[in-house]
């Protein structure tokens, strides 16, 4: 099981070869006429990446200079359109990968392992029968107090508390 660290850095990776594989330096552009809200044409270059404008709009005197005198081709809104929609499935399998549920499908089988079991009674047995939280109640719950070692964690990085303090603990997820 990769430690909570491992984890996050595997994410961080994740998240940083998502945004390179979409970063788009527009190197293929091609003039194209666009119809915006109202009827009225605009004449841009369009990547032929991602889809997007790339420069302010152009007089049509100008672009039909550029183009030879034709009149460009119509902005194609489906190639943008596509070039988001693989952005975003790619986003998505990120955060499938990297779920809380992906994270607790590890997790939950090492709260029933045999090296718990030891680490929770040494915790348990640390905290002498008083809640690390409030100190008022018998704990009931171990605690950790970093998931960055999680199957090898320091006793110092896990905590003896009573039902109350994990509760709130755990109050913001």
């Amino acid at each position: 099981m990769p430690t909570m660290k491992q984890y996050i850095d595997q994410k961080i990776a994740a998240w940083h070869e998502h945004a390179e594989q979409f970063k788009c330096e527009h190197a293929d552009t091609l003039l194209r006429r666009r119809v915006i809200k109202g009827g009225a044409v605009q004449y841009v270059q369009q990547c032929q990446r991602c889809g997007e404008s790339r420069n302010q709009p152009l007089a049509k005197a100008k672009a039909l200079q550029a183009s030879g005198g034709s009149e460009p081709p119509p902005f194609d809104d489906e190639l943008r359109d596509e070039w988001e929609q693989r952005r975003s499935e790619a986003a998505e399998q990120i955060k499938e990968r990297f779920s809380r549920e992906a994270f607790f499908a590890d997790y939950d089988p090492y709260l029933k392992s045999p090296a718990w079991a030891k680490r929770r009674n040494l915790v348990l047995k640390r905290a002498a029968g008083i809640c690390e939280g409030c100190g008022e109640r018998p704990p009931t719950q171990v605690h950790h107090l970093s998931y960055q070692n999680v199957g090898a964690e320091f006793l110092f990085e896990l905590v003896a508390v009573c039902e109350a303090c994990h509760d709130r603990l755990h109050q913001d997820h």
